[in-house]
């Protein structure tokens, strides 16, 4: 793993006030702000008990900021698909990305195996590379206590 891919997952206990909006049982929007940034996480249901999770950075700030931020605002991503997790307990949970260097960052978090997702049961799956996405998966080990 590159030394910078270290520093940014070593960065991610993310403390951000993220604001829930659900409609009905097979989506939720998490947001927060971050200065002139902000991020929108949406979760939706694929299948029973599997759901696919993507992010929006919509921002006024300068280019800077942003550079400076986007640890922030990844960090702020994984700290609502845990908060997520810990409410849904979905069986499996899905993060695609068309590009490179972020898929790249989902696979090294995902892999480690000191992380907040792996505490809660969970373990990357193998990735599936299809051109021009790569999807990166992962799985619940132990039972989910989800109840709708």
């Amino acid at each position: 793993m590159s030394v910078l891919a270290e520093a940014v997952i070593a960065a991610f206990d993310s403390n951000a006030d993220i604001a829930w909006v659900l409609s009905g049982s097979d989506s939720a929007l998490a947001h927060f702000q971050l200065g002139e940034i902000r991020v929108e996480v949406t979760f939706a249901a694929t299948d029973n008990q599997a759901w696919r999770v993507g992010f929006d950075v919509l921002s006024r700030a300068s280019a800077s900021e942003n550079i400076y931020s986007s640890i922030r605002v990844f960090s702020g991503v994984f700290q609502a698909v845990r908060e997520f997790l810990e409410v849904r307990q979905a069986e499996r949970l899905v993060f695609a990305s068309k590009v490179e260097a972020l898929g790249h960052l989902y696979e090294e978090y995902l892999n480690r195996q000191d992380t907040q997702l792996r505490e809660m049961g969970y373990q990357m799956a193998a990735p599936t590379k299809l051109s021009p996405l790569a999807e990166f998966k992962i799985e619940k080990t132990t039972p989910s206590k989800w109840r709708s």
